[in-house]
């Protein structure tokens, strides 16, 4: 089997599985909370889009450096990110590959709340996880029903599931043609090769 081929196989099975995780987070049914101790790049921020409520350390930050790599936007960012940012900002973190500090994430409405451990440290993962889990206590504590508020979320969410599904498709697809130009290939081995700077 020659090398092509097993280049081919590798990037369907990668766009496959982005397909079905971005599949599975959009019609996820129930409540779904992200809390961020820190920067999330790529793919996953694509993800975290789709959350019901996300929470952040205050050094967090969002990059999805697509645009800089030659690949399309993934995990039907192209749509999410328009809903959560606004038009203008998902252009800045998509089209220009722009790093989104928190303090922005907040104000566009991406970022329910900035949460700092107890202790002010960034690297503190568990006073911040203990932090998040306090505030999520507090607030659905006086909820009547764990039915009432998955009801409630598949009214609001399900308009949109039928675009970011379609989205997620045509998303694979762009990006399948993009690698079949050799840019992402080429954008990668300058990176490697100290040519070409990472976003980071």
């Amino acid at each position: 089997m020659s090398q092509g081929t097993d280049i081919r196989r590798n990037m369907r099975s990668m766009y496959f599985s982005n397909l079905d995780l971005t599949h599975i987070l959009v019609n996820f049914s129930k409540i779904l909370i992200v809390a961020l101790n820190g920067p999330v790049v790529g793919f996953p921020a694509a993800l975290i889009a789709h959350a019901d409520f996300i929470y952040a350390a205050p050094h967090t930050f969002l990059l999805t450096p697509f645009s800089s790599l030659g690949v399309a936007a993934e995990g039907a960012a192209s749509c999410s990110f328009v809903r959560r940012l606004g038009i203008s900002k998902a252009n800045e973190a998509l089209v220009m590959s722009k790093r989104i500090p928190c303090e922005e994430l907040v104000a566009n409405g991406f970022v329910n709340k900035v949460i700092s451990a107890p202790s002010g440290k960034p690297d503190d993962s568990v006073g911040f996880l203990k932090r998040v889990l306090e505030e999520v206590q507090k607030r659905f504590s006086p909820i009547a029903t764990q039915s009432n508020l998955v009801s409630i979320k598949n009214l609001i969410r399900e308009p949109e599931r039928r675009i970011d599904s379609q989205q997620n498709c045509d998303e694979v697809f762009a990006g399948l043609e993009m690698v079949t130009t050799g840019i992402p290939g080429a954008q990668m081995r300058a990176i490697k090769e100290g040519q070409k700077r990472h976003k980071l």
